[in-house]
């Protein structure tokens, strides 16, 4: 199977670590068990970001229409609360993936035709339309890295 990646969700203004990014580690882990079981990952994204290691491709800065072309040839993707799933809703590219939440409430900003994994209701945030320069970083609020790759086999 060929996978589009999506890790990153846009840095903060702050500096901060986003909270919708998982801790350091979790891609490497999720991409070396996808190449272990015969999966090509494809890491999109925006330039500056990490690439992660074990990745077949890694796309920085594709325009629009190009995206959507890579994605439409590819089985699925993966990627973190961020552009790509609205992108994917928003162009009726038609393809399911799986979105890694935190703390937002996928039942709001999610997509029901997406497998939307998220640890537990309890991390989400009070204020869901807060800007994200204000919430606490919480590694603990992320599925495990077994879970994504559970949920790409499905």
């Amino acid at each position: 199977m060929r996978i589009i990646l999506a890790p990153f969700s846009t840095r903060l203004s702050s500096g901060s670590p986003n909270p919708k990014n998982p801790p350091p580690g979790f891609w490497q882990i999720v991409v070396s068990k996808l190449n272990a079981l015969g999966h090509e990952v494809t890491q999109i994204g925006g330039i500056g970001e990490e690439r992660i290691e074990g990745v077949s491709q890694h796309l920085t800065n594709w325009p629009l229409k190009m995206l959507k072309e890579i994605i439409k040839a590819e089985d699925t993707w993966i990627s973190v609360d961020s552009f790509l799933p609205h992108f994917v809703w928003a162009e009726k590219i038609n393809k399911r993936g799986v979105v890694v939440w935190s703390l937002s409430d996928p039942a709001i900003w999610g997509h029901s035709a997406n497998i939307n994994l998220f640890r537990d209701r309890k991390y989400f945030r009070e204020l869901q339309y807060q800007d994200w320069n204000s919430p606490t970083y919480n590694a603990d609020a992320f599925v495990s890295p077994d879970e994504v790759v559970n949920a790409c086999q499905t």
